[in-house]
């Protein structure tokens, strides 16, 4: 039970940080945080593919 009270309080914290420190990053950071963001989604999505197929 413990741990959903943290996990619920965690979650907002963890949201507002990042609201928080995304507005104070250059244009450059980013773009290339989305970037590397993509990749990665892309690459675990081909590889769960990849497991369930072969």
């Amino acid at each position: 039970m413990p741990k959903y009270i943290l996990i619920g309080l965690a979650v907002p914290i963890i949201i507002f940080l990042t609201m928080y420190f995304w507005s104070k990053l250059s244009e450059k950071v980013k773009t290339r945080f989305l970037i590397v963001l993509s990749g990665i989604l892309i690459i675990g999505f081909i590889a769960v593919l990849t497991l369930l197929f072969f």
